[in-house]
């Protein structure tokens, strides 16, 4: 009988532990911040839109904050026909709207536009690279 009691101890004392662990509310990182990515593209139909990767918004952000003493103030960009860039708007967080063009990038906050040249199209080829897969193939093949 000592036994019996030895293991319905030990077996309750199981389920108590297993339960308080599975009551317990659990301790989560912050949800990272979703970036929504519109290709400025169309005129007359909906642009294509899809999601930029955490991990690729925030290192671009990165690489442009490092970068802010070289933005110029600038008037809002022109709006061609074609395509007119990527544009970047985070679902929450400080960064700013932005406008991602083969060759520039533009900042987007409180109405004003600030600019940074990019005449290597980095942070236009990580948005591309990053977003390609999900967009349909020929929006991929109008992109510059």
């Amino acid at each position: 009988m000592s036994g019996s009691k030895t293991i319905t101890v030990g077996l309750l004392a199981w389920v108590l532990a297993a339960g308080t662990t599975a009551c317990s509310p659990a301790i989560s990182a912050p949800e990272p911040t979703a970036y929504q990515v519109s290709v400025d593209l169309f005129s007359g139909r909906e642009n294509p839109e899809t999601s930029l990767s955490p991990p690729v918004a925030e290192r671009i952000h990165q690489d442009l904050d490092s970068r802010a003493a070289e933005f110029q103030d600038a008037p809002e960009p022109a709006a061609p026909l074609g395509f007119r860039g990527f544009v970047v708007t985070p679902g929450s967080g400080p960064h700013p709207v932005l406008r991602v063009t083969p060759d520039t990038v533009y900042a987007v906050r409180d109405g004003g536009h600030r600019k940074l040249a990019d005449p290597t199209g980095a942070f236009y080829r990580a948005i591309l690279d990053d977003i390609r897969p999900r967009l349909p193939r020929d929006v991929v093949d109008a992109l510059p």
